[in-house]
């Protein structure tokens, strides 16, 4: 009974660590394929876990079934791991066709496993169960051991490849693979297939453990996930397991021997406390799922806060005139909110009068009045009339008179430019904390883009002038105009000109420079080496410089087209990653560049690609630390060709990345690390890639690295066009 206990026990806090783990991990960041492969480890390793506690103390079926069933799981797990290990820790496919073929044998060989030709039948005369093998185990264990050993190969190829953090967390894998995988062959295969033991089959269980323990210990150390939330929410779970566990299984022995006289058996008494111990874990879910029920249906007012401010950003991005900016804005928070209405003040920021008051909804006469008061210019922030106090008595009195339960103030880093003032709710309800903070983000997001439209109003405005003063002028003035327009037509075949002009001898001084540095001027010392190489790195930025503002130019004249040609993208990449490796060194970096296999011919300008491409890799030199590794990945998923640049960089900050393809924007660490950069990179990549109808590609955790990419369309350009730059606009 003692052993029995034990081995439950065992299999217990095996199945809970591997579970929990597993579930929280997903959860987490269910979109990363890292994440999905190791929760599918995971639980193959609690599905084998507990086939293999049944195959000795079988139930329901008799014990070659179970037995089966245990190997099959065995096979599937063994699938698992290779599949993890391919994708770890970056993410990419270190082979690419490796999970098709791996799903394929891992299936055939779990179907054989079930069949009669692994195990014959169950020899009983040695007084333990002694599986018979048969014909098939020959594939089985080829195939289990193969899986390691490509995993164990996969692992030490990537070791030896990546630097700094993803090389400590392949150590720990190695350490918890080779462990865990050689425990269970010799406890679990070689012990029962070769020496016909089987007394340590219940213990394997624990094995699984340390691949947990070592996969936990580099999360710990070098931050993969939160492993506090994970640790936390474990121990929560394991402590409310073994707790009321224990309460409800002597409750269940008390109660079945005193009441009713019958002494249940420890497997009754285990197997209730199982039952009553996932009741318990699913009560909190099944909670949340009837708060949900119960919210929706009770509260048909409530929103999606996300959702609002979604609708609300696709307006300031679309919208640049500011009355329909403010209207469209406020029609979003006024359903949201169900506010009888919403006012907005904008100020003249040139003398600080009111500039123009915009309404939408019920509105109430008063609040006009109140809009045109100087009691405006003494609102702090956010106010509610329901909150202020007696200090602010005249404030509170002028918004009871105006119908006016809310107002917010409008200000950026230029001064306040207006205010929000909201009418009370429809429903009679008064605005919740969750209002207030829904007011307060779509405010600051609101503030930025009225300045904006009101600047644009200005320069219209002023355009509109100058337009009817323009019609108005006279046959003189029409000649300038006119003469103006050839001499800006000179200026801008006068900026193509130079900047092609400017090329030519900078490839010379590029040439002469590389001839030096490879030696074929004669022998040069490390400090001449390292001052051509800074030379040769400056001359080559200043070209990359000239042809991004030559394509500005450009965009801005009509005059930017995209002339696509047949081309190898595999080619012309590994032709920029050798063109680069040269700078990379400089920095002590390593720019490691996987091409694929085969790669079909596409049509696409050649030129442009290029400079995407270089500014992609400069960025990840420039903004990652000495030692670490880049990585140039292209495959083919569903029908795109995809470019993956991947760095242990700086990173961009989550609040800046909406508005880093921009022109001329900068992200604010990228600035500081690097302030001479220009910000129209990726501005004109973005226009590049969008012209050959792809999209771009893009991840960033600040502090932990960026991935810039794209994805190309392999269909759409398998012919020639060309776009210009009022096409790229539409």
């Amino acid at each position: 009974m003692m052993s029995v206990m034990l081995e439950l026990i065992i299999l217990l806090l095996s199945v809970a660590a591997n579970v929990i783990l597993a579930g929280i991990v997903f959860i987490k960041s269910p979109q990363q394929a890292v994440n999905r492969y190791f929760a599918f480890f995971a639980f193959t390793f609690v599905g084998w876990a507990v086939t293999n506690f049944i195959s000795v103390h079988p139930i329901f079926f008799e014990q070659l079934f179970w037995i089966r069933l245990d190997i099959a799981w065995a096979a599937v797990m063994s699938m698992a791991l290779l599949l993890l290990t391919n994708v770890f820790p970056v993410g990419t496919a270190f082979f690419k066709n490796l999970k098709k073929y791996a799903l394929i044998f891992g299936t055939f060989v779990a179907l054989l496993a079930l069949s009669p030709w692994l195990f014959l039948y169950v020899d009983y005369t040695s007084g333990s169960a002694q599986p018979v093998p048969g014909p098939a185990i020959a594939p089985f264990v080829i195939f289990v051991l193969g899986t390691l050993v490509l995993s164990i190969y996969i692992l030490i190829r990537q070791f030896r490849e990546l630097k700094g953090r993803w090389k400590e967390y392949i150590r720990y894998a190695l350490i918890g693979v080779v462990l865990t995988f050689l425990l269970l062959v010799i406890f679990n295969f070689i012990l029962v297939l070769v020496f016909k033991n089987t007394s340590f089959i219940v213990f394997t269980p624990a094995f699984g453990l340390i691949f947990t323990t070592s996969f936990a210990y580099g999360m710990v150390r070098h931050r993969l996930f939160d492993i506090r939330l994970i640790i936390t929410r474990f121990l929560s779970y394991l402590f409310l397991l073994v707790f009321t566990g224990a309460i409800y299984g002597a409750a269940i022995a008390t109660l079945s021997f005193v009441v009713i006289g019958i002494q249940p058996s420890f497997i009754q008494i285990i197997f209730s406390t199982i039952v009553a111990g996932l009741l318990i874990l699913l009560a909190q879910p099944m909670r949340e799922f009837f708060n949900r029920v119960t919210r929706a249906f009770f509260y048909q007012e409530a929103y999606d806060t996300k959702d609002v401010l979604d609708k609300l950003v696709s307006v300031i991005v679309r919208t640049t005139e500011t009355k329909t900016l403010a209207t469209k804005s406020m029609n979003i928070l006024k359903s949201a909110l169900k506010s009888d209405y919403i006012t907005m003040v904008i100020l003249d920021t040139k003398n600080g009068s009111h500039h123009r008051t915009i309404h939408v909804g019920q509105l109430a006469s008063k609040s006009a009045k109140l809009a045109s008061l100087k009691v405006l210019a003494d609102i702090p922030d956010i106010i509610v009339t329901d909150t202020l106090d007696d200090r602010h008595s005249d404030i509170r009195e002028e918004m009871l008179a105006a119908d006016i339960s809310i107002i917010a103030r409008l200000e950026t880093h230029s001064g306040i430019i207006g205010f929000c003032l909201f009418g009370y709710k429809s429903s009679g309800s008064a605005y919740s904390q969750r209002d207030i903070d829904l007011i307060r983000i779509a405010r600051d997001e609101l503030a930025i883009a009225i300045e904006n439209a009101v600047r644009f109003d200005q320069i219209e405005e002023f355009n509109d002038t100058l337009q009817q003063r323009i019609e108005d002028a006279t046959k003189e003035l029409r000649a300038s105009n006119t003469q103006l327009q050839k001499l800006d037509e000179a200026k801008d075949e006068f900026v193509s000109m130079a900047s092609h002009q400017l090329r030519t001898p900078l490839t010379s001084v590029k040439g002469y420079i590389s001839m030096v540095l490879e030696g074929d001027a004669g022998k040069i010392t490390g400090m001449q080496r390292q001052l051509l190489g800074e030379a040769f790195t400056s001359s080559e930025r200043m070209v990359h410089l000239i042809n991004d503002f030559l394509n500005v130019s450009r965009l801005q004249t009509g005059k930017f087209m995209i002339e696509k040609h047949a081309i190898d993208l595999s080619k012309i990449i590994t032709q920029e990653v050798e063109s680069l490796q040269t700078t990379a060194q400089a920095h002590d970096l390593k720019l490691v560049y996987r091409p694929p296999a085969y790669f079909p011919i596409l049509y696409i300008d050649e030129g442009k690609i290029r400079q995407v491409l270089m500014n992609f890799i400069d960025n990840a030199i420039y903004y990652s630390p000495e030692s670490t590794t880049i990585t140039v990945v292209l495959t083919i998923e569903d029908g795109f060709a995809v470019l993956q640049v991947h760095d242990t960089g700086i990173g961009v900050p989550q609040a800046e990345q909406a508005r880093l393809f921009t022109k001329f924007y900068r992200a604010s660490n990228a600035r500081k690390q690097r302030p001479d950069g220009t910000g129209v990179g990726l501005f004109l990549a973005k226009k590049v890639i969008v012209a050959h109808g792809g999209t771009m590609v893009f991840s960033s955790v600040e502090g932990e690295g960026s991935t810039f990419g794209f994805r190309l369309p392999i269909k759409k350009l398998s012919e020639a066009s060309a776009k210009s730059a009022d096409e790229l606009d539409k």
